[in-house]
């Protein structure tokens, strides 16, 4: 995955304010990118250009030779369903689905009917195996975030995207997170780009991605 020369604006109170001006960086397969820096430097707008979910005000999104940017909403709502893995802040579980829906849901969304059984195995190793009957109103907020993390890889995505995965977890769900994120970046060949501010995430990467004011 590749940003090239991105120019972003942010609309805000009628002006317009530059974000990323000319921004470009490079996200190599195997390798897990951490992105940093303060509130207010364009982290989680990274993500959302990387996903296809929102449009740059210039320059182009690639991945690969496939310039992202350019395709039409619906193809890159397709690519993003075939390629990529979402790990959201707010986690966005299914109210009525159980955890173990939510595995069923991405096999079958993915038409992948072995991303049920891998997502039963990461869960079993970020420790939620006995949770797959529950629902996320019975899960704390560290629950549901390793939930939505082992429904982004159950899949295998290429590309897996997540925005602060381990906001609201300890140090050792923390570093065992970290550590996951990592391994499926090297054992899947997977470009895995995490925005956070959690020295054990920091540390568990491969890259460092600092962005300033």
């Amino acid at each position: 995955m590749q940003l090239d020369r991105i120019d972003y604006a942010l609309a805000e109170g009628g002006q317009r304010r530059l974000l990323l001006n000319g921004f470009s960086q490079a996200f190599q397969p195997g390798r897990f990118a951490c992105i940093t820096g303060p509130s207010g430097t364009g982290k989680t707008t990274i993500l959302a250009l990387l996903a296809g979910v929102v449009q740059p005000d210039g320059g182009r999104v690639l991945d690969g030779a496939t310039a992202i940017s350019a395709l039409s909403a619906p193809a890159r709502a397709a690519w993003r369903r075939a390629s990529v893995g979402l790990v959201f802040q707010t986690c966005r579980l299914i109210d009525v689905l159980t955890v173990a829906d939510h595995m069923a849901l991405v096999a079958r969304l993915r038409r992948q009917p072995e991303a049920q059984g891998a997502g039963h195995r990461l869960l079993a190793q970020f420790g939620l195996a006995s949770k797959l009957g529950q629902r996320p109103g019975q899960l704390s907020g560290g629950e549901k975030q390793r939930v939505a993390l082992a429904q982004a890889l159950a899949a295998r995505p290429r590309v897996v995207l997540a925005d602060e995965p381990t906001a609201a977890l300890d140090r050792a769900n923390a570093a065992a997170v970290a550590a996951a994120l990592r391994r499926y970046a090297e054992t899947s060949a997977a470009v895995v780009i995490a925005v956070s501010h959690d020295q054990v995430m920091i540390d568990a990467a491969h890259d460092e991605v600092r962005l300033m004011k």
